[in-house]
């Protein structure tokens, strides 16, 4: 048989782009997208293989050879300093047959050892000897895979993707937006994981947002003026520029999302929003959780929403950093993890008390988890039928549309 070869789809491939095709735009998103294997293969291929993801925060490797493990969907990636204060990403797979390399979360070493053979790795990845094997061994052809890693302000990026999009369009973007609070002079306060009975995308759509804060966290509500509707909350946000310009916290409004954003480049926002008169930042009682950050002169009593692409979110006050992490397990269960900034010099139970710094956000997402949970509950009824978006869901809708065009 001679001629071109037919273009043949496998179901998984057909049931994805049909329903991609039968999105009805502002709705939320049809059932098959949230119970789906063949959906959540996409979403492993096309979003979670593709998009950069925060793998930790520099103040967790100060010194040569100290690493860290990234895990993501079964793959393992070792994130490591050089002698020249370098980072690499490389994969916890050994060149020889396969082997984990590293079998601790994190640690100290002058190279890799595989437990297996004993291959031995420089820090960057390449080979340093293979024992016992031959001198026509290539051993310039047998280091780690490399991962590109992009460090920004002290957070460290890795793309498990052959090609990732362009970081450096953020970087400037959101340069002089984050500077001035100094999050490369941070250090990791707390951190905890809430594991999570859902779809990843059900996290993602209740982070963006606050439709459901009112009813759902007044812990927050009380604190944060983002629950109202645009019309009660933009005229406490426009205060917000003429303190943040004395304190040194920037206020200017950033969108390179969606049809905003640069082509070949990651979506990336910034906006700095009021809190209710009485609250310098996101505590219980409005007082101040620990020293302020970076090169903030005061308080100006507002936080910033900002991301590096749709599944890095971070909330920054004056006196600390709260990153997000939305981590898939598999389709049905998800984790959601949170990390805690303060500044590096700053002494628990001198400067901070652990329980207030993570009071918020700790009673915020035990309240989301259930929430998230129920919603899967729902999604998973025979009755489900997508609704409309309110119009305070308009960050959500940008997620889902983000969402289909990136796995169409």
């Amino acid at each position: 048989m001679t001629g071109k070869p037919s273009l043949h789809l496998t179901p998984w491939q057909d049931e994805v782009t049909d329903l991609i095709a039968a999105y009805s735009p502002g709705y939320a998103l049809e059932q098959p997208f949230y119970t789906s294997d063949a959906v959540f293969q996409r979403d492993v291929e096309r979003v979670f293989l593709r998009e950069w993801h925060l793998a930790g925060h520099i103040s967790e490797l100060p010194d040569p050879g100290d690493y860290l493990l990234f895990d993501l969907l079964g793959e393992s990636v070792i994130v490591v300093r050089d002698r020249e204060g370098a980072f690499h990403a490389l994969a916890n797979v050994c060149r020889h047959r396969g082997s984990r390399v590293c079998l601790e979360p994190r640690g100290n070493v002058s190279r890799f050892s595989c437990p297996y053979h004993a291959w031995v790795y420089n820090l960057d990845g390449s080979l340093f000897s293979a024992r016992l094997m031959g001198a026509e061994t290539k051993k310039a052809d047998l280091g780690l895979k490399r991962f590109s890693v992009e460090v920004f302000h002290g957070l460290i990026y890795v793309s498990l993707s052959d090609t990732p999009e362009d970081f450096s369009t953020t970087r400037t973007l959101l340069e002089p937006m984050v500077a001035p609070f100094g999050l490369a002079r941070t250090k990791i306060a707390a951190r905890a994981s809430y594991p999570v009975a859902a779809n990843w995308k059900l996290l993602v759509e209740n982070y963006n947002e606050c439709y459901h804060c009112t009813s759902a966290h007044p812990e927050f509500s009380r604190s944060h003026v983002i629950h109202l509707p645009d019309r009660l909350h933009e005229p406490l946000n426009a205060e917000v520029g003429a303190r943040a310009a004395e304190t040194g916290a920037p206020a200017e409004l950033l969108d390179a999302t969606g049809p905003n954003k640069p082509a070949g480049s990651i979506d990336t926002y910034y906006r700095r929003y009021a809190l209710f008169d009485g609250y310098q930042t996101g505590s219980e009682d409005g007082k101040p959780l620990a020293p302020l950050l970076g090169d903030l002169t005061g308080w100006d009593d507002a936080a910033s929403d900002i991301y590096v692409g749709i599944l890095n979110p971070m909330l920054v006050y004056a006196d600390h950093a709260v990153l997000y992490r939305f981590v898939p397990v598999d389709k049905d269960n998800s984790i959601q993890e949170i990390i805690w900034l303060v500044h590096e010099d700053a002494v628990e139970g001198r400067d901070y008390d652990k329980d207030r710094l993570t009071w918020l956000w700790d009673v915020t997402t035990e309240s989301d988890k259930l929430i998230i949970e129920k919603n899967q509950e729902g999604v998973n009824s025979r009755f489900y039928e997508p609704g409309p978006f309110a119009p305070m869901e308009s960050y959500t809708q940008w997620f889902v549309e983000t969402y289909l065009r990136t796995i169409a």
